[in-house]
């Protein structure tokens, strides 16, 4: 990632910024330079692929930080009002006459919110590296806190969509249904039953609406990466007058589902990494769920036509159709997962590119 190094790049030619104390690294990612500051460092990460590659690396690290530290280091995501908000965050976990050490990418705004954060910090520093630029200033008193303040309002979790559910600010589709998904809900049966597994979970939509129109579902998992989201799902689908209550699991689908088994399985993968599009991410979830799968369990799954997941389906299912589309999406389902399944199918097809 082109931030993260342009980020240690500036800390290794610009001895002026502070690094001697206690450390914080917000949206932090694994980096072998971290080694050093081992016994004085927090990472924040929230999203699990992220702080598994840091638990791999030996470094800790934790959903929410706690405390204040000397310095904090920042790799904001792209939405402006979470860097805003991150922005707030790290405003509140540094000492007095702490360093906020920011980097971001040009083509997220790097100039611009680096603007925003000279119009509340005051003067700043920075170093244009690699298509990045990394700014910093100190804390002190003249940080303007109604500012801050309505920035971390900005990016709360609130109610949405006539305040049916809760979401916030950095989420996939944060404040609407997503097209694909209410394409799926449509042609999900009623008659779902057994143990179901949402892979993806998000917000919860898909959850919510097995709650409430599947009453012959037994349990249901929720799996998402983002703890922010679950967090949402958390309370979208725990006041529900229903007799089942989710389990809410932080986990890497791609990595599989570590042994649990299912009836049904239903899912909106991902088809993104960063800002490019990576349609191995969707071929892992349909292998990880065709191993958890029961002999005649079931996956229903949403995807944009043009994703090549019907080969996969093919090899995964003993039988696998399309039982809905629009100009954008498709919804597939496969039954009877096949025993041959494995990670290694979980690969780029050069098959068809929509239609079963």
């Amino acid at each position: 990632m082109k931030a993260l190094e342009a980020l240690f790049h500036t800390l290794d030619t610009q001895p002026e910024i502070p690094l001697d104390g206690s450390i914080l690294f917000l949206h932090a990612l694994a980096h072998p330079a971290l080694e050093a500051w081992r016994g004085r460092l927090t990472c924040e990460q929230v999203w699990k692929p992220a702080a598994l590659r840091l638990q791999h690396s030996g470094i800790p690290s934790t959903r929410e930080a706690a405390g204040t530290f000397d310095a904090v280091l920042l790799l904001p995501e792209r939405q402006r009002d979470t860097v805003l908000a991150d922005f707030a965050k790290a405003h509140d976990l540094l000492n007095e006459g702490g360093t906020l050490v920011v980097a971001l990418h040009n083509d997220w705004g790097a100039k611009r919110m680096e603007q925003q954060l000279a119009s509340v910090a005051g003067e700043l520093q920075t170093v244009s590296k690699s298509h990045c630029r990394v700014f910093w200033a100190k804390k002190h008193p003249g940080w303007k806190t109604a500012q801050l303040a309505q920035w971390r309002q900005n990016a709360a979790m609130r109610r949405i969509l006539d305040g049916r559910f809760w979401s916030m600010p950095g989420l996939f589709h944060w404040d609407a249904i997503d097209e694909g998904s209410a394409l799926l809900v449509e042609h999900l049966p009623r008659d779902l039953r057994g143990a179901v597994a949402d892979l993806g979970a998000g917000w919860g939509f898909l959850s919510q609406h097995l709650l409430h129109h599947c009453p012959d579902i037994r349990s249901l998992d929720m799996y998402e990466a983002d703890s922010r989201a679950l967090e949402c799902a958390r309370r979208n689908t725990g006041l529900i007058p229903v007799p089942v209550r989710p389990k809410l699991h932080w986990h890497d689908v791609t990595q599989g589902l570590g042994g649990a088994m299912y009836d049904t399985v239903v899912m909106n993968p991902p088809f993104h990494d960063g800002r490019d599009s990576n349609s191995l991410l969707g071929l892992k979830f349909i292998t990880s769920a065709a191993q958890a799968l029961r002999p005649g369990g079931e996956l229903w799954l949403v995807a944009n036509r043009h994703l090549p997941y019907e080969n996969l389906m093919a090899e995964a299912f003993e039988t696998h159709r399309t039982t809905g589309e629009n100009k954008a999406f498709k919804v597939l389902h496969g039954k009877n997962p096949a025993r041959v399944t494995r990670m290694s199918h979980a690969r780029p097809h050069r098959g068809r590119k929509g239609g079963p």
